[in-house]
């Protein structure tokens, strides 16, 4: 059995049961809070393994003033050779990532700093999102080499505008403040000097029915105008699931000296992974056209492992997180060099006898 319990404080996830919540803390500070082995699982106990009653409330933040999650340990998953780190590591987190789409407990998740990756994905399904001054939002992965996943394949097609969510999987682009509640990704936006308050008043509720009221007591009205609203039509007319990689770059080229949102985008997949970028729109146009988050999980889990074996993530772990010398050496080199053929690879098991992801199963040890 689980005990409720701060004392740990060495233990990289901490948690604390009240009558009728569980407070659970992501504690990796120096790394903000990105998720490793240990942390899974961990989490994987508190959620699945022995979760609260479902008449219980989840509360979910980070520890220390800069993070909620920042995302994965990445660099661990490209030094294992044997590939079993990556293999168990996505298989779980993606569990998990379904589970939290599933359960019926409800979660809130205080966004109070960096919200990327791995991070998104264990908190993007809660009921409420609270976002601050400070929320820092994005889906990085293709800059390494990888693709937006932990679910990204289901929900970028799905966000509020017409083409955002493809154009930040694409860029990587961050969201900040009040940008994340007009993109319609927090539920709530609240200053960041109200988070402890509201921590406590979660902690200590009666009824979890009472949450939504709660949070609409601290919640902001008038917020800052969106940032990206001025690009919303370039958006929706340049990011489409029936479009190319091609016909992007050639929209953005043509457009960046007038904007410096659409430059920026022009800046960063210049510099990215051409086939990671084939790829996300590749999952991006699959994912439109799901009707279950299960099968974006067992796409991404196919695609994880071979750009874990095959593509460029290795190289973007290296160049970006390793050796910090910002000079990935992608290969292929352009997107005319991505071939269809050589994206269908990306969708067939890499390694021999490898087990197909499933939501329930657990990882065969």
């Amino acid at each position: 059995m689980l005990r409720a319990s701060l004392r740990c404080l060495n233990q990289k996830v901490l948690y604390q049961d009240f009558p009728r919540a569980r407070l659970v803390t992501l504690n990796n500070v120096k790394a903000h809070n990105a998720l490793n082995m240990e942390m899974l699982e961990r989490l994987m106990d508190l959620y699945m393994r022995h979760p609260a009653p479902e008449t219980s409330i989840y509360v979910l933040k980070g520890a220390g003033n800069k993070a909620f999650c920042a995302g994965g340990d990445v660099v661990n998953l490209t030094t294992d050779k044997t590939y079993k780190t990556a293999q168990r590591f996505y298989y779980e987190e993606y569990q998990l990532n379904y589970h939290l789409m599933t359960m019926k407990s409800a979660q809130v998740a205080l966004w109070n700093g960096y919200v990327l990756g791995g991070g998104v994905g264990i908190s993007l399904p809660s009921r409420y999102r609270v976002a601050t001054e400070k929320t820092l939002f994005g889906m990085p992965e293709t800059a390494i080499g990888l693709i937006p996943d932990v679910g990204g394949t289901w929900f970028l097609p799905r966000l509020k505008h017409a083409g955002v969510g493809l154009y930040m999987g694409l860029t990587g682009h961050k969201l900040k403040g009040a940008d994340v509640m007009h993109a319609g990704l927090a539920t709530h936006f609240v200053p960041s000097a109200k988070i402890p308050e509201i921590e406590k008043a979660l902690c200590e509720i009666r009824d979890a029915s009472t949450v939504g009221a709660l949070l609409d007591s601290y919640n902001v009205k008038d917020l800052p105008p969106y940032s990206l609203e001025r690009d919303l039509p370039f958006f929706a007319k340049t990011f489409r699931k029936d479009t190319t990689m091609e016909a992007i770059m050639e929209a953005v080229t043509a457009e960046r000296a007038a904007d410096e949102i659409v430059e920026e985008a022009h800046r960063l997949m210049s510099s990215y992974s051409p086939t990671s970028l084939k790829l996300a729109l590749e999952a991006y146009r699959r994912g439109c056209d799901m009707t279950d988050p299960k099968d974006a999980f067992a796409l991404e889990y196919m695609m994880a492992l071979r750009l874990a074996k095959d593509g460029d993530f290795v190289e973007g772990v290296r160049a970006l997180l390793v050796d910090k010398d910002k000079k990935p050496q992608w290969s292929p080199k352009t997107l005319a060099e991505v071939t269809p053929a050589s994206l269908e690879t990306f969708f067939k098991p890499t390694f021999a006898n490898q087990v197909a992801w499933d939501p329930v199963k657990p990882f065969p040890e």
